[in-house]
């Protein structure tokens, strides 16, 4: 028994005019009451666009073949009523010829049910035009699937950054660049799997959900698993089970190209979810693991760019051995003058750390304030792969301490870009000192820290039962992708990126506005609509070397409100409310727009800032030494300071549109 399509039950009357998707669905039912179903279960390609622009790459214009071919792809373009179609398939393009010379009236009369994004399939034979486009002239056409939404406009593309996340799968139909840096992904992934396998090392899989935090430093996720009525952590690295396994003898090399889920914010370089290898390797220590991350990223990136300099954010890189390898104090002391070896307290660490302007909790340790002046001083001018190694033991749990100085450990991280890529180190594998060394950790987390360890007590007795002298890594996926596509957002190289969740709007509140919000008048309505929108305008500049987010967001906020209290004008102020997604009242404070844009550095914004002085225009700026705790001591790090030494995060502006284009027009929008 035949089925009647959803579609041919029910008319509508409503004009289309104006309406794609209306339109789109008059052509999907009209298709249906000729006979043709929109949706058949399968086709029979034999050809690919790119296997054909290869084989007839040398077929002269204005001939043509009597080779038979069927391809498949989705409509992107029509040209004279359907004439000329551009159908692309995962492997590229190719034009398709219709025209009653080689079609029946029938298969013409199909072309008035296609619309763009329709996919298609086409059987024919291959010819090149006269302006040489290679082309399948067209025997026959088969609707293999009606699309019913639009595509973006194919000028402008989908232009929409929170749209392309949100709808991968239209961003990948319209934008090469992103089925490139995706594809690319996959290469990288199946690189680095061969190559380990070729070392010699085993894959193997270990669980994603923890019944104890362990592995790393990071606030969990927390699950519940009803059949055993237990609260589960999804997993923040999967090493204590790793080591287990070398414990075990499984193989004296393994390895996991694992997904970590870790709650925490999000930012351009930080998703929740990461996908990250992780290896441990019997009788190395972390010299091995250098040479071993040195010579695995080298040929990945050999293998992708055929050449192990490349260029990355409009600046060259080498990644050819050997790497520069440092410890990390001593590139502290090289960016501060300080020399954090011959500090011996917690407290006077603090002191010296605050008078270097790096603000750090009052709890830190020794350890923690080394490592809060790295990041803040060092982390991000390593754009050169470099090996920080050496780090203090209060930072590295499970890392062995160093044979030659007790303060530190052999552990190391690899950075390129400013960013880290790899984290490594000689393994700890006495369980006396990883008792000890757990137990710090639980005193941490007893105090506050949220993402210390927990004490795992079976796997003290997996040391116990005896690990070698062992070497670990670890090192993300998804940065190096960034780091070998020039993507400058980590969402642009996972598929699904974690985004807020995009509910449907709620029915409008009947609650009335608070009282604290100026109801929204006529007269205000009227002002706004006398002001010309494009005439002023807001712009931020934000300081391209400050990686964390939320300090940035903190920074603009500060800066905005500083600027925007200053002076209250009528044609700036139109109090008009309106809602937000969750039925909320606000006031609107301004109707103009507010464009962020990104600076190479500090110095960047310091001369836009003077310039802006000159033309007298607003502005707000916000600076390092405001991150530091209280207003005493801003102030006080700030009079220390000439101006050539004081280090800008954020410049608020306030103008004219052409004037701020003078002074910020040749930066780049800040992602």
């Amino acid at each position: 028994m035949t089925q009647t399509h959803p579609k041919n039950q029910t008319q509508n009357s409503n004009s289309t005019a104006g309406d794609p998707r209306a339109a789109k669905e008059a052509k999907l039912k009209a298709l249906i009451d000729s006979g043709l179903d929109p949706y058949p279960h399968v086709y029979d390609r034999t050809d690919m666009a790119d296997a054909l622009q290869d084989t007839y790459k040398d077929l002269a214009d204005d001939t043509e073949t009597k080779d038979t071919v069927s391809v498949a792809g989705r409509v992107m373009a029509m040209r004279n009523s359907g004439m000329f179609i551009d159908v692309m398939d995962t492997s590229g393009r190719i034009q398709v010829f219709c025209h009653k010379q080689s079609m029946s009236e029938d298969e013409l009369a199909k072309l008035k049910f296609l619309d763009l994004g329709d996919i298609i399939g086409v059987k024919g034979t291959m010819r090149r035009t006269p302006r040489g486009e290679l082309s399948v002239r067209a025997t026959e056409l088969h609707m293999l699937t009606k699309s019913l939404q639009p595509l973006p406009d194919k000028h402008h593309g989908l232009t929409d950054v929170e749209q392309r996340y949100r709808q991968r799968y239209v961003d990948l139909i319209v934008n090469e660049e992103s089925r490139e840096t995706l594809r690319t992904r996959s290469k990288i992934v199946s690189f680095i799997r061969r190559y380990m396998e070729d070392a010699g090392a085993l894959e193997v899989e270990t669980p994603m959900l923890h019944e104890i935090l362990g592995g790393a430093s990071a606030k969990p996720f927390v699950t519940h698993y009803n059949a055993l009525d237990h609260d589960f952590y999804l997993r923040i690295a999967p090493e204590l089970k790793l080591k287990r396994l070398i414990v075990g003898g499984i193989a004296d090399s393994v390895f996991e190209i694992n997904r970590n889920f870790r709650n925490e914010g999000v930012s351009i370089k930080h998703n929740p979810e990461f996908t990250m290898i992780e290896g441990y390797h019997a009788f190395k220590d972390y010299n091995d693991m250098m040479d071993l991350i040195e010579d695995l990223v080298g040929q990945t990136v050999e293998h992708i760019h055929g050449s192990r300099v490349i260029t990355i954010d409009e600046q060259r890189v080498d990644f050819n051995s050997p790497w520069k390898r440092a410890s990390m104090c001593d590139l502290v002391q090289d960016k501060t003058g300080i020399d954090f070896m011959v500090i011996e307290t917690a407290e006077e660490a603090q002191k010296t750390a605050l008078k270097a302007g790096v603000h750090v909790e009052r709890t830190a340790n020794w350890g923690q304030v080394v490592e809060a002046c790295f990041d803040e001083k060092v982390e991000h001018t390593l754009i050169q792969p470099t090996h920080v190694i050496n780090h203090p033991f209060e930072i590295s749990p499970l890392a062995k301490g160093h044979r030659d100085i007790p303060r530190l450990v052999e552990r190391f991280e690899s950075f390129v870009n400013g960013w880290e890529i790899a984290n490594a180190f000689t393994e700890l594998n006495d369980p006396a000192i990883q008792r000890v060394r757990f137990e710090e950790q639980v005193s941490q987390r007893e105090a506050g820290d949220e993402e210390a360890q927990m004490l795992d007590e079976d796997y003290i007795t997996a040391l116990e039962v005896g690990l070698p002298p062992t070497a670990g890594w670890g090192m993300g996926i998804d940065r190096l992708v960034m780091l070998l596509t020039d993507s400058p957002n980590i969402r642009d190289v996972i598929c699904f990126p974690t985004l807020r969740p995009n509910f449907a709007k709620a029915e409008p509140s009947p609650s009335k506005p608070l009282s604290s919000v100026p109801e929204a008048k006529e007269e205000n309505n009227d002002r706004y609509l006398t002001v010309d929108d494009s005439e002023y305008r807001f712009v931020v500049v934000v300081n391209g070397k400050e990686t964390d987010t939320g300090r940035v967001m903190n920074a603009i906020g500060h800066s905005m409100v500083g600027l925007s209290g200053r002076e209250a004008k009528d044609q700036d102020l139109c109090l008009i409310n309106y809602e937000d997604i969750d039925g909320n009242i606000h006031p609107s404070v301004s109707h103009y727009p507010v464009i962020i844009l990104k600076a190479k550095n500090g110095n960047q914004i310091r001369k836009i800032r003077q310039q802006a002085l000159d033309k007298n225009l607003p502005f707000t700026d916000f600076t390092k030494d405001m991150q530091l705790g209280s207003s005493k001591e801003q102030v006080a790090s700030l009079k220390t300071k000439k101006d050539e030494e004081v280090e800008y995060v954020v410049l608020s502006l306030f103008g004219k549109t052409s004037n701020l284009k003078e002074l910020t027009g040749k930066l780049s929008l800040y992602k």
